[in-house]
């Protein structure tokens, strides 16, 4: 990035483009990480496709989100970048720049990869949109425009600003609804009560969001909500499928009238969200499928640690929704610290199953 702005500062003195904030071609947006970001995004993605209708929408992404894209319904065409290996990722990499090379705008959603910053100058498009943290230096010319994303500030609000700036106004949560059940082919009727979906994994992105299975076993005595003839349904990838049995076992035992259904890895995501439009509840920790339960107007129950849920629950009138989430003074840490300052204890989910949350013996120390 100190190698290319001298180069990008000078071309743009030579070239004289016009960065006019107005859409004449095709929208790429970048985002390599988090199905459950780009979820959070889908009102402005939805806004953004409705006020400019003529634009081919683009989606370059990693294989690990691009399944994630495909349902949402808004892209023309997604690029995927293969990082299973350096070859495959410079290949591919180079493949995504000739085809995107010279398009009219690129939105940058990737707000901590300095990498997308310099992938956006590689294509050269007229407009490329992005975000700056609490310093702009590095981002400062070689971005047309920057926003400002304040990390404590709701993550939802920073993305509806990319709408407010191409002059959209982020889609209505029933037409991201109605968009999604049209997508994915979805009955809106809720066809089985007493389902209820478990939400117990997540990305490698900060696995102390996650519970044990002793924990979830605390929450289901807690909460008293596993009566006879219920079926609890566990959806995730085939990496969560074993933690899926653990916790199935550790409450089988305690509720042997609950029928359960560990789906982990068994169910592509379009399968496993067909699942969830059927049930009537979802629990949870905070991932792609907590949002996904959110926009379709699911009852949730959801549990926060080393992330805030003010920055990511975009308000949802219409649903029922509790969220349990104690503020230690190390959270949040996600995006915030290079490594949980727990040193991976989880203190923030232990303190939501502690009588005194105010008591820790936790040291934040690195042991060099």
């Amino acid at each position: 990035m100190f190698a290319m702005k001298p180069i990008v500062i000078l071309l743009g003195f030579i070239l004289r483009r016009d960065h006019a904030l107005q859409v004449q071609g095709d929208i790429c947006f970048i985002k390599m990480l988090g199905g459950g970001s780009l979820v959070v995004a889908y009102p402005t993605i939805l806004g953004l496709r409705s006020r400019h209708p003529s634009s081919k929408f683009i989606l370059i992404s990693t294989n690990s989100i691009k399944e994630s894209a495909h349902t949402l319904g808004v892209f023309d065409r997604i690029d995927s970048i293969d990082d299973s290996s350096l070859f495959r990722l410079v290949v591919t990499t180079l493949t995504c720049i000739i085809k995107n090379f010279k398009t009219d705008t690129v939105i940058d959603l990737e707000v901590y990869s300095r990498l997308t910053t310099i992938f956006s100058i590689l294509t050269c498009a007229r407009n490329r949109i992005g975000f700056y943290l609490e310093s702009v230096f590095w981002r400062k010319y070689l971005n047309t425009h920057l926003i400002f994303f304040q990390r404590f500030s709701p993550t939802y609000y920073w993305y509806d600003a990319i709408a407010h700036l191409l002059d959209a106004q982020p889609a209505t949560i029933q037409a991201c609804r109605e968009k999604l059940f049209s997508v994915l082919n979805l009955n809106k009727k809720r066809e089985k009560k007493g389902r209820i979906v478990i939400g117990h994994g997540c990305s490698e992105l900060s696995r102390e969001r996650m519970l044990t299975p002793e924990q979830w076993l605390s929450v289901f005595e807690k909460y008293d909500c596993l009566q006879d003839g219920v079926e609890l349904i566990f959806l995730g990838t085939m990496s969560e499928n074993t933690l899926a049995d653990n916790v199935i076992k550790n409450i089988s035992v305690k509720f042997p009238s609950v029928k359960f259904n560990n789906y982990c890895g068994k169910l592509s995501l379009i399968e496993s969200l067909c699942t969830l439009s059927t049930c009537c509840e979802f629990w949870g920790i905070d991932s792609a499928l907590l949002h996904y339960a959110r926009f379709m107007g699911l009852k949730c129950t959801s549990f926060w640690g080393p992330t805030d849920p003010s920055t990511l629950l975009r308000p949802i009138p219409d649903i029922k929704e509790t969220v349990m989430y104690n503020k230690v003074p190390c959270s949040p840490c996600v995006h915030i610290a290079e490594m949980p300052p727990c040193n991976g204890e989880n203190i923030c989910i232990q303190s939501l199953f502690k009588t005194n949350t105010q008591d820790s013996s936790a040291i934040w120390l690195i042991n060099m």
